[in-house]
Parts: structure tokens; C-alpha cells; sequence
């Protein structure tokens, strides 16, 4: 091979490499929550939000921008010469404003009270993209388990079928029975479309989550409900500091400093003025320092307005405060309520009916292949535990996810699925 095609097939093998790494990725529960929090847009547009508003207090308490100024003072013309008339100057200054006293303090009080109140809605972006990934993770297993059963199951009808054909076919069996286990075969096909679906569904939700044109998940190798301990009044005291209840009452905080700055606008601002005026030779130099006062003369129709938009700013900002804590308790009792009653299905699922079906199949098939049985009986066995299994993993996701779902409420993690600040 010529040196030049040697070199050329090392730069593909170089470029494509990190694509076969980048393909061959498997993300993880804790995979997914890292790469969540580096890519994900909404949680990117969080975090600048963030960091703008932190910058806003040290501007807002700041003094306004100093003027400099030039004048040229003529006698007879404009831009005489210095030394026509002892009136004529060149004039340097600088001027300075200064808001009344405590105007600037509040206004960076204000804004400092907004950011933070952007920080506590950092954190409730952060806990609601991630309870959104875990419930799409979890939409995701539970398809994959629902798949894995249907298989399964599909395996078990067509052992079935084998045994009603070969029944029929030394005549101790009906056709019927034969065309009644290929009809269940064949419903499992659809079946399994819709759980490919589901499952593709959940996949492309991940993937625009993490940003990303594609995932390939790891599931665990058994899947069992997420533990869940926290008792209902420990949940409800913890919604009153979740990110979302505290975000509401930091706007109510920075909206209280709104009023008392509002009142202030009322008093006046100032200004300091220096110069110096240069003359001609002959005479003397001027200094000259005058001080402004800007009169609020118009505050029926500017201060007393703007001071009454503050108060109604104010009482909606309670009252969006209030609502957001009553949503709040609403929502958690709900979601709780939801964990209690899919633990009870749960453990009613485990402890008596699948096993009760599994025996009951597994007594129909040795009845069913000694002739002591109908193939109809049988399968209808069959069909039951199919239900039961499947039903199952969809309570176990059902659980997770208002565990998930709840997660942004409480303001902490309650599944350890990965990192959430």
C-alpha cells in the first residue's frame, strides 16, 4: 500500500474511533443523571439565569456614572481667544449624582433578593428535568420488562400449540384448540409492536433530555419497587423549603423591598458639580461648584403610581406564594396516597396472586397433557398469569414514578438514581 493511502486510512481510523466510543456508550441510571446535568438545556438556561442575577446587586448598588465636561466660554464670537477679555475661559469639570440616602442599598437589596430566588429556581429545574429522565427511564424498563415477558410467554404458547397439535393429530384432541392457542400467538404480535413503541418513546424522550441524537440504555438485571420510607407529615413540613415554595417566598421578599424602595423614590436625588476655568494669561483662574436637586413636583402622576403598581406586585406575589404552597400539600398528598395504594397492589401482586396463578398453571398443563383437562380451561390459566406479570411491572412503574414525581415537591431526592444538585 502507497504511503500516502497508508497515512490517509490512519486519519479515518483516528476520526472514526471517538464515534465507535460515542456509539458504544451505555448509559446507567447514574450514567444518565450525570450526563443530565451537563447537557441538558433547560437546566443550562437555569444556571446562566443564575449567574446573571447574581451579577445585578453589585451594578444596582453602585453610584451612577460620573460626567466630565468641557466648555469653551467666547466673548464676541464663539471659541475666542483667551486673552481678548477676562471673561473668556476654558472650562474642565466633572459632575457627580447622588441618590438620596438608602436608594441604592435597597435597590441591590432588591435584586439580591431576586437572585436569590433564582437559585431556588435553579434547584427546582434541576429536581423537575431530573423526575422527568427517571419517569421516562422508568417508562423505559418497564417496557423492556413487559417485552422480555412477552416472549416468554410467546415461547409458552407455541409449547402449547405444539402440544394441542400433536393431540389433535393422534385424535385425542379438537382443531379448535389448535386454531384458538395460533390466535393467541398471533395477538402477542401487536402486543409487542406497542411495547416497541413504548419503549422507542421512552428512548427519545432520554435523548432530548440529554441533548443527544440516540442512547443505548443498561437495564438492571432484576427490578424491584424503589424503597420508599418518608412518612406523610415529614413531607408535607418538607414542601414548606422546597425550591419551588421558597422561590415564590423570595419574591415576595424582593417585592417587600419594591415597596420601601418605591417610597424612597419620593425624596430627591442630587448632584455635584466641580470645574475650573482656565482664562488668559493676564487673569485670574475660576472655580465654580454648584449643587442640583432634582424635585419629585410631579409625584401624583410618577412616585404615587409606581409606589402603588409595588403593593399590587406585592399581594400577587403572596398570593402566588400561597398558591404555590397549597398546590404544593395537594400534590404530595395525592402522590403519597398513590405510593400507599401501589405498595398494597404490590404486595398483593407478590405475596398472593401471581404465585396462585403460576401454580394454577402449572397444575392445568400436567392435567391438560393426561387428558384431564380442556385446552380452553388451560389457556384461559395461561392468559391470567400473562395479565398478572404484565400488570405487575407497570404498578412497580407506576410506584417509581410518583416517587419521581414527587421528588420536585419535597425538594430532595427520594430515589438514589443519581446526582440532583
Amino acid at each position: 500500500m502507497p504511503v500516502k493511502a497508508r497515512v490517509s486510512a490512519l486519519c479515518m481510523l483516528a476520526f472514526a474511533l471517538p464515534n465507535l466510543h460515542a456509539e458504544e456508550r451505555v448509559f446507567g441510571p447514574r450514567e444518565l443523571a450525570d450526563e443530565l446535568m451537563k447537557s441538558n438545556p433547560e437546566i443550562q438556561a437555569a444556571r446562566q439565569r443564575l449567574e446573571a442575577a447574581l451579577k445585578r446587586p453589585p451594578q444596582l448598588g453602585a453610584l451612577p456614572e460620573p460626567a466630565i465636561s468641557y466648555t469653551n466660554f467666547g466673548v464676541g464670537h464663539p471659541f475666542s481667544g483667551l486673552n481678548r477679555s477676562a471673561f473668556a475661559y476654558q472650562g474642565f469639570g466633572v459632575s457627580q449624582e447622588f441618590p438620596f440616602p438608602g436608594k441604592r442599598a435597597l435597590a441591590s437589596e432588591q435584586a439580591q433578593r431576586e437572585a436569590e430566588g433564582e437559585q431556588e429556581n435553579y434547584r427546582s429545574v434541576v429536581l423537575e428535568v431530573s423526575a422527568r429522565l427517571k419517569v421516562a427511564y422508568f417508562e423505559w424498563l418497564s417496557a423492556i420488562k413487559a417485552i422480555d415477558l412477552t416472549r416468554k410467554n410467546r415461547d409458552l404458547l407455541g409449547r402449547y400449540e405444539e402440544i394441542a397439535r400433536s393431540r389433535y393429530t393422534v385424535g385425542k384432541g379438537l382443531q379448535q384448540d389448535v386454531l384458538k392457542a395460533q390466535l393467541e400467538l398471533a395477538n402477542l404480535e401487536p402486543q409487542l409492536a406497542m411495547l416497541e413503541e413504548k419503549r422507542e418513546r421512552a428512548e427519545a424522550e432520554i435523548s432530548s433530555l440529554l441533548a443527544l441524537p440516540g442512547v443505548k440504555l443498561r437495564a438492571p438485571g432484576d427490578w424491584e419497587r424503589s424503597r420508599f420510607s418518608a412518612s406523610l407529615p415529614e413531607l408535607l413540613k418538607a414542601a414548606e423549603d422546597s425550591p419551588r415554595v421558597r422561590a415564590g417566598q423570595k419574591v415576595v421578599d424582593a417585592r417587600t423591598v419594591g415597596v420601601r424602595r418605591s417610597r424612597k423614590d419620593f425624596r430627591p436625588d442630587f448632584g455635584v458639580n466641580l470645574q475650573w476655568q482656565h482664562t488668559g494669561a493676564p487673569f485670574p483662574d475660576y472655580y465654580m461648584a454648584s449643587v442640583e436637586v432634582k424635585i419629585p413636583v410631579y409625584y401624583r402622576r410618577q412616585q404615587r403610581y409606581a409606589l402603588e403598581e409595588s403593593y399590587a406586585r406585592l399581594q400577587e406575589a403572596k398570593q402566588n406564594y400561597e398558591a404555590a404552597r397549597q398546590s404544593a400539600i395537594y400534590e404530595i398528598k395525592e402522590k403519597y396516597l398513590a405510593i400507599q395504594t401501589s405498595e398494597r397492589v404490590l404486595n398483593l401482586y407478590r405475596s398472593t396472586l401471581i404465585p396462585q396463578a403460576s401454580l394454577a398453571v402449572e397444575s392445568a398443563t400436567s392435567a391438560y397433557e393426561v387428558g384431564n383437562l380442556d385446552f380452553l380451561s388451560l389457556l384461559a390459566n395461561l392468559t391470567n398469569l400473562i395479565d398478572l406479570q404484565l400488570q405487575y411491572y407497570y404498578e412497580v412503574a407506576r410506584h417509581d414514578e410518583a416517587i419521581a414525581r414527587l421528588e420536585p415537591i419535597a425538594g430532595r431526592e427520594l430515589i438514589p438514581f443519581g446526582r440532583t444538585n
